[in-house]
């Protein structure tokens, strides 16, 4: 793994290497999740996701099989799991 020099402002702020926003496709606005391990800070490019629209044909299979496992409102559940996500994981500085 290479290595690229970064200097942190003092506002903490950091420019990522151009090649870098090129490959992810990264500009203005683009939106970065952050994490730490150990000593190591960890960026990844974040994805929208959109829930399901009212109108996604897949709401035309809910109750057709019985819910042997389970599952419960799994579409529901779904929808709260994204939405933590972005609030735990995305938030914006």
């Amino acid at each position: 793994m290479r290595y690229e020099l970064v200097t942190l402002t003092s506002k903490g702020q950091l420019t990522l290497p151009k090649e870098y926003r090129d490959k992810l496709r990264l500009e203005k606005g683009s939106r970065l999740a952050v994490a730490l391990k150990g000593d190591t800070l960890l960026l990844k490019k974040a994805q929208a996701v959109e829930p399901l629209s009212d109108a996604d044909p897949i709401w035309d299979m809910v109750g057709m099989f019985e819910d042997r496992g389970g599952a419960g409102d799994v579409a529901g559940e779904h929808d709260a799991y994204v939405a933590l996500r972005e609030v735990a994981g995305c938030k914006e500085s």
